[in-house]
């Protein structure tokens, strides 16, 4: 089998590279895509597809698509550029592969659940759930969905969708302005305040980077297996559990015997967001069979991840 990751230097990306590489030969691109200029990423995108059609033959493959940048703060036009980029990435497939490669093989997808489910109703939420995204960055995640699913449609590739809750491990892309974990461990190894938009009761699933990128890569093994006429899968890809902030912070001054510094701020989008969001997975269960990292463990990777950094590069963080 062989598996290419798009975005394979970013915090999902990179996790799913290492756990495909157990089970797959990994498809490595000769540069770095250079994702802040256009045209030239495009023939990047164009250049490797061909590379790995030629390198697959007639065995089996996986591509996991663990790009980009948005976040539910992006604008508008960050995330017509997003869409527009996977867009080109599934033409360049449509382009290079023949339509018995393309039976042979699989697309991942990496979605966010928060984002389409935001103004959903009826919590748990599963993959049953119907979407209903509230902001830019979750209208176009489901605009991203849609393509891949026409995708399918048209050529036959099986693709899996992996709706993903709040990722959390080490070498969070603090660039992002996201990521609560991370931060707040960042505030504990620099002892500085955080300042919180919202109340320390809101409550969110936090998945563990490893262990999403196992579900995400057992998922595309399922996927890949299964003999019959559905080519289209979604996952939910989240912890068992939700967590509050508060809960966080109270494991954070257990771990680490330090009280984390808060300050509170009212922020008018903030406020606007439910308190708690749930999930429940319901679909492709046996890529869930594992027994999933628990938050204090999570936490203190994500710290030991994060003094490293800082004994390299002092007060100045890498990303």
């Amino acid at each position: 089998m062989k598996v290419w990751v798009i975005g394979r230097g970013g915090l999902l990306g990179n996790s799913v590279e290492n756990q495909s590489g157990n089970i797959a030969e990994i498809f490595l691109p000769t540069e770095k895509f250079v994702w802040s200029d256009g045209a030239r990423l495009k023939r990047q995108i164009a250049e490797n597809c061909k590379q790995f059609s030629q390198i697959v033959s007639d065995d089996k493959w996986a591509i996991f698509w663990c790009a980009g940048k948005g976040t539910l703060s992006s604008t508008t036009e960050q995330m017509l550029e997003e869409t527009t980029i996977f867009q080109e990435f599934l033409k360049s497939v449509e382009n290079n592969f023949g339509e018995k490669l393309l039976q042979n093989g699989l697309i991942f997808h990496a979605s966010s659940a928060g984002g389409v489910y935001a103004g959903s109703e009826n919590q748990p939420f599963t993959e049953h759930t119907t979407p209903r995204p509230a902001t830019t960055y979750g209208e176009a995640k489901l605009k991203q969905e849609d393509c891949l699913r026409d995708f399918s449609d048209r050529l036959g590739v099986r693709v899996v969708v992996g709706r993903i809750s709040n990722l959390y491990g080490a070498n969070q892309d603090f660039s992002k302005n996201q990521g609560l974990i991370s931060t707040i461990c960042d505030s504990i190894l620099r002892r500085q305040p955080i300042n919180l938009f919202v109340p320390l009761e809101t409550s969110r699933n936090y998945v563990y980077v490893a262990d999403a990128s196992r579900i995400i890569v057992d998922a595309a093994k399922i996927a890949l297996a299964e003999i019959g006429s559905n080519r289209k899968y979604i996952k939910l890809v989240v912890a068992d559990e939700n967590l509050t902030i508060g809960n966080i912070l109270s494991v954070a001054k257990t771990v680490f015997r330090v009280r984390p510094l808060i300050t509170a701020s009212s922020n008018a989008k903030t406020n606007k967001q439910p308190r708690s969001i749930s999930f429940k997975s319901v679909a492709l269960l046996d890529a869930d069979s594992f027994c999933k990292t628990r938050i204090t463990v999570g936490i203190k990777r994500v710290m030991a991840d994060l003094n490293a950094d800082f004994l390299r590069n002092g007060s100045q963080k890498a990303n």
